[in-house]
């Protein structure tokens, strides 16, 4: 993968994901801009930086580095289709075919005309006329866009959880109420090339979440694709015209498949992929380029993911058998790298005094 024509931009390199992104991409030989909110963005240290960018989309783009950018958040990727036509920076996908798969409402369409469904979305509103919607439970509440005081996903049983949720976040954020859908969680990250056709790909069955039943992945376990399931959830995508690396969460129940999620951007449990030799960034950044990424080769299946930080947080919250890790040790972790330990322990850090700083941001917003 080296003679790359572009750089790679890196952005949100405060963040795991946009970190393993850098290392995929810097093991490749990919020279790699991690660019962060601060000087303290734990990929500015990584040793797979080439270089270090202090700003978001925008800021970077307005300094005239040529380069490919590579999100890492829902908010990033809102930023880059804003830029404008004059930007120096280049995007990894199609906009137009990006605002499609992100789109709650094209999604069921997109989804059923290939055998997959969606799930139904109850709710589409502010956090405060959520308080006061009659929508049918248990039910998903999830940010309506860019990941605001709502982080992820969650499930709500009753009228008081609802209540309660709802009442935790700004009147006018953004959320949307799906349908509660069962049966079991994985993961399905394809890398398309520029003619639609599947240049990688990389397959997870979910083993637990945090929050439960509807939060970010805590444990996985890499499987053999599914090829069926690969060949309509490309076509999904190219439905939509999209080319590029596009995560996907899914859920399998009562004989169906629901496709929950289309992510256009690096996302957490991709270290298992780079651990299992699936090198997704790089082969993103080669179809980017105009090259051919190297041929798609079998991966070894049982291998474990574990978000070492979400298992804490459900002990924190009673659940204290998280604590326990039955059988082998995990093959690749949220943060930690063996061959980049400064960023590892610089995620750690910040995962670690996050708490703290929550509760002190109130106090510093009455002052």
């Amino acid at each position: 993968m080296n003679g790359s024509a572009r750089d790679a931009l890196v952005l949100d390199a405060h963040l795991r994901n946009a970190v393993a992104g850098l290392r995929g991409l810097g093991r490749a030989g990919v020279p790699a801009v991690a660019a962060g909110p601060s000087r303290a963005a734990a990929g500015l240290w990584s040793r797979y930086a080439a270089a270090r960018e202090v700003g978001g989309a925008g800021e970077v783009a307005a300094r005239g580095r040529p380069a490919v950018a590579y999100p890492s958040q829902e908010s990033t990727i809102d930023a880059l289709l804003r830029l404008g036509p004059d930007r120096a920076i280049v995007l990894p996908w199609d906009a137009s075919a990006v605002r499609t798969v992100r789109s709650k409402r094209d999604l069921p369409r997109l989804a059923e005309a290939h055998g997959l469904r969606a799930p139904a979305t109850l709710f589409d509103g502010t956090a405060a006329e959520l308080r006061a919607a009659d929508i049918p439970l248990p039910a998903v509440v999830k940010p309506a866009g860019a990941v605001g005081a709502l982080p992820t996903a969650r499930l709500v049983g009753s009228p008081a959880e609802l209540e309660a949720l709802a009442a935790g976040l700004p009147p006018e954020e953004p959320v949307l109420a799906q349908e509660h859908v069962g049966g079991a969680l994985l993961s399905l990250a394809l890398a398309l090339d520029r003619d639609g056709q599947v240049a990688a790909r990389f397959q997870e069955e979910v083993v637990r979440t945090w929050p439960p039943d509807a939060g970010s992945f805590a444990a996985t376990v890499s499987a053999e694709p599914d090829g069926d399931l690969v060949e309509r959830a490309a076509a999904v995508l190219r439905g939509a015209g999209y080319w590029g690396l596009a995560q996907l969460d899914l859920a399998r129940g009562g004989g169906a498949t629901i496709l929950l999620d289309v992510n256009p951007r690096f996302y957490a449990c991709m270290p298992l992929a780079l651990a299992c030799g699936v090198n997704l960034p790089a082969a993103w950044h080669a179809i980017v380029d105009g090259r051919t990424p190297p041929p798609t080769a079998p991966y070894p299946a049982g291998r474990a993911y574990r978000w070492l930080e979400g298992d804490l947080y459900a002990a924190r919250h009673g659940d204290v058998s998280r604590l326990r890790r039955p059988g082998r040790p995990a093959d690749a972790h949220a943060m930690w790298a063996g061959d980049d330990p400064l960023a590892s322990v610089l995620l750690a850090l910040d995962a670690a005094t996050l708490p703290i700083r929550r509760r002190l941001r109130p106090a510093r917003r009455g002052r």
